[in-house]
């Protein structure tokens, strides 16, 4: 997708842009140039949303991205992914609040070992699927397959000592399946990247991005200048 940056002036008094979600005080270290919940802002060529852009991944995490999404398609509770076998496996309840409302949720927590190297798979299974790939160091990284009305968002974390380190991103399957959803019929091919953060030692520090992925266009563009605890300032739904 090409994109081409407009050329205007700014105000010489520009009002200062927040991320909206965020608590409004905790971004003194946080510089947005663009915050556009509309349809968005026509983006630069280096910020396009596709997973081979070499601005935002490196060739080795546009590979361990790809073998992700495959990766983790055809796994059960029961069957982990090529190379490991089942050590441990358990259900277990939790209270969801979603807009003031508890939801009871059951998920089903498989533990996964490597055969032939040090790593481990921890996989949870629910109204998604969440995983924790880690080596013998605990770096590795974090996966998830989530439903999205009749779609499907895929989501990659990098972890370092079990923490997140690297790059956190969003992609979203272009191709609904319907009303009946299976992560094993999630189809990523051209899906479309619709978050970017860049974390180092569980803080966010770098470059933060959000696009419409309808258009392509930039919905939010900072860069985090100090270490910020994202969980802490998220705001919460009302």
């Amino acid at each position: 997708m090409s994109c081409v940056t407009p050329l205007f002036s700014q105000p010489a008094h520009a009002e200062r842009l927040f991320v909206p979600f965020m608590n409004k005080e905790s971004q003194s270290n946080v510089i947005v140039s663009v915050s556009d919940f509309g349809s968005g802002q026509t983006c630069p060529d280096q910020f396009t949303n596709s997973l081979s852009n070499t601005n935002l991944f490196s060739l080795e995490t546009q590979e361990e991205v790809r073998s992700a999404f495959s990766k983790y398609k055809l796994v059960t509770p029961t069957r982990g992914p090529s190379g490991t076998i089942l050590v441990d496996s358990f259900k277990t309840n939790y209270q969801l609040k979603i807009y003031n409302k508890v939801v009871n949720s059951e998920e089903i927590i498989s533990i996964f070992q490597y055969t032939n190297r040090d790593g481990r798979e921890l996989i949870k299974y629910g109204s998604g699927l969440w995983a924790e790939y880690r080596n013998a160091s605990n770096d590795g990284y974090n996966f998830s397959f989530n439903r999205t009305g009749v779609g499907t968002q895929l989501g990659f974390g990098e972890v370092k000592n079990n923490k997140p380190s690297g790059v956190f991103v969003r992609f979203e399957d272009m191709h609904p399946q319907g009303i009946s959803w299976s992560p094993k019929d999630a189809d990523f091919i051209d899906s479309r990247l619709s978050e970017y953060r860049q974390y180092t030692n569980g803080f966010v520090l770098g470059k933060f991005l959000m696009w419409n992925v309808n258009n392509g266009n930039l919905l939010i563009k900072a860069e985090y200048t100090a270490p910020y605890d994202w969980k802490k300032n998220l705001l919460q739904p009302k």
